[in-house]
């Protein structure tokens, strides 16, 4: 049960139970709902009603915000607004429009040279005085991003029981739109992943994630973010270079060398994309086809395929999936 105090806080604990009784986490966005009940808390004590200057003062974008960091705030406020109204209560609903479109990043495609060097450099990382396995788990993590294709936090909310160590499949849960799917390992990157669980298990025998931090918990994203800023800096790869290299971009990598690896041994574009959907756990084609504009833009061995036709029967995508 999540502690809430301000006047809205019924209404807040309804939308919260409705989200999760449809299965839904609504992990980040209870998260935004807490810190919104906080703030009404203070500045509108035992106010019942959600007025349009409580909405407002929330939706105001903060100092450095980034649009889409503001929108996913606002998100869980417009939506507890209509759930509000829609039982009859009083409550003002933060316009459409607000804070504007959102920001679709276009991804830094290491080169191979830039993925060796961030490799060699996470296989450098030392152990902290500060507690937590680090060294043996920013290598692993990482690499998994890149040889599976995860999202950054599929990889550090991985439970242990979701490794299957005899035959090297990942199971991820409850991903972006909700969606379970199953990946598999290489044969090499099976015997990485036994031979970190074996050194792990020695300081996290009874841990409920694959990566644990000091108490046995799954990491932060901030955290991970700091990591992998730390590999660029070590592997000489600048932070102020278009577009800004993130973790994510991992993925991506993965992506375009499945697509390059599959177009020069003639695979069938329209039989790879339902594949690659599945794999990276799309809700729709449409997203995983924007990977083949990217691969044709900034690899030439898809890019000479054009000729045969592969470009031609590619169709427009949007500005990038997730």
């Amino acid at each position: 049960m999540t502690t809430l105090h301000s006047g809205l806080a019924a209404h807040i604990q309804a939308l919260l139970d409705v989200k999760h009784a449809l299965g839904l986490p609504y992990v980040e966005s209870g998260r935004h709902l807490q810190m919104f009940d906080a703030m009404c808390a203070k500045d509108s004590p035992g106010q019942a009603t959600l007025a349009r200057q409580m909405a407002m003062a929330w939706a105001a974008a903060r100092p450095g915000e980034h649009v889409n960091g503001q929108m996913r705030r606002i998100t869980p406020v417009r939506q507890l607004a209509k759930h509000m109204t829609a039982q009859g209560a009083k409550a003002y609903v933060i316009p459409a429009g607000i804070p504007g479109r959102q920001i679709h990043y276009r991804p830094h495609l290491y080169t191979p040279a830039e993925l060796r060097a961030i490799f060699d450099a996470a296989d450098q990382i030392h152990a902290t005085p500060f507690g937590g396995r680090r060294e043996l788990i920013i290598p692993v993590m990482f690499r998994m991003i890149y040889c599976l294709g995860l999202r950054p936090g599929e990889a550090r909310r991985l439970r242990r029981a979701d490794v299957d160590l005899t035959d090297g499949s990942v199971y991820i849960r409850e991903s972006k739109g909700h969606k379970d799917r199953r990946v598999f390992a290489s044969a090499d990157l099976h015997q990485y992943l036994r031979s970190y669980d074996t050194a792990i298990t020695a300081h996290h025998p009874d841990r409920p994630v694959f990566f644990p931090n000091p108490v046995g918990d799954a990491y932060s994203a901030g955290t991970i973010d700091y990591w992998f800023s730390q590999l660029l800096q070590a592997a000489g790869i600048t932070a102020a270079c278009e577009p800004r290299p993130r973790v994510y971009d991992l993925r991506h990598a993965h992506v375009i060398e499945t697509i390059n690896r599959c177009a020069r041994a003639g695979r069938d574009p329209q039989v790879l994309v339902a594949y690659l959907s599945l794999h990276l756990g799309h809700g729709n084609t449409a997203d995983t086809w924007y990977y083949f504009h990217l691969a044709a833009d900034f690899h030439p061995d898809l890019r000479a395929l054009a000729n045969t036709g592969i470009e031609a029967s590619l169709p427009e995508a949007g500005h990038g999936p997730r």
